[in-house]
């Protein structure tokens, strides 16, 4: 067998969404592979830098998830619930995402939004604040749905509309 970069991110992304985030290690990606661990550093320095792969990885197939999105009446809402349905459909690769985001998906990620945010008088200071609010909420709604919305017997995406709703309200303010 060939190792390349290519396989090893694959697998260690498919290790994330099998068996979480914490189960990425050089042992186990290595086990996955049928290789001995020290065959992974041919290519990879240490974990960090597969985990800076996989990150950049599972940032571009959540960005891609997110562009397919139709902006329509609610261009945030529409936004929000694409992002929320692939980080709970995805958590190993959501998961993998959240190291990044300086690089150039990072980049178009972050500009996706501030798209969205254009209906807005924001200068760029409020422009950023309001990025990181929106993406924090989604963020939170991604967790709840993980931990079943600390079991409450309402709803989460009508939680996920209220919280987006206010949040307009406040960027018109």
């Amino acid at each position: 067998m060939q190792l390349t970069k290519t396989m090893i991110i694959d697998t260690a992304l498919s290790l994330a969404e099998q068996q979480g985030y914490e189960a990425v290690t050089m042992a186990n990606i290595a086990r996955s592979l049928s290789i001995k661990p020290p065959s992974l550093y041919n290519h990879f320095k240490n974990l960090e830098e597969i985990k800076y792969a996989m990150a950049e990885a599972a940032q571009k197939q959540l960005y891609e998830a997110l562009t397919d999105t139709k902006q329509g009446k609610q261009p945030l809402l529409s936004l929000a619930k694409a992002y929320v349905h692939f980080g709970s459909s995805h958590p190993g690769l959501y998961s993998s995402s959240l190291l990044g985001g300086t690089g150039e998906i990072g980049e178009k990620l972050v500009q996706l939004i501030a798209d969205r945010l254009t209906a807005y008088e924001l200068n760029e200071t409020e422009k950023i604040h309001a990025i990181r609010g929106f993406r924090s909420i989604l963020h939170g709604i991604v967790d709840l749905n993980k931990h079943e919305g600390f079991k409450l017997d309402v709803d989460l995406e009508k939680s996920l509309e209220q919280m987006i709703g206010i949040f307009e309200r406040g960027l018109q303010s």
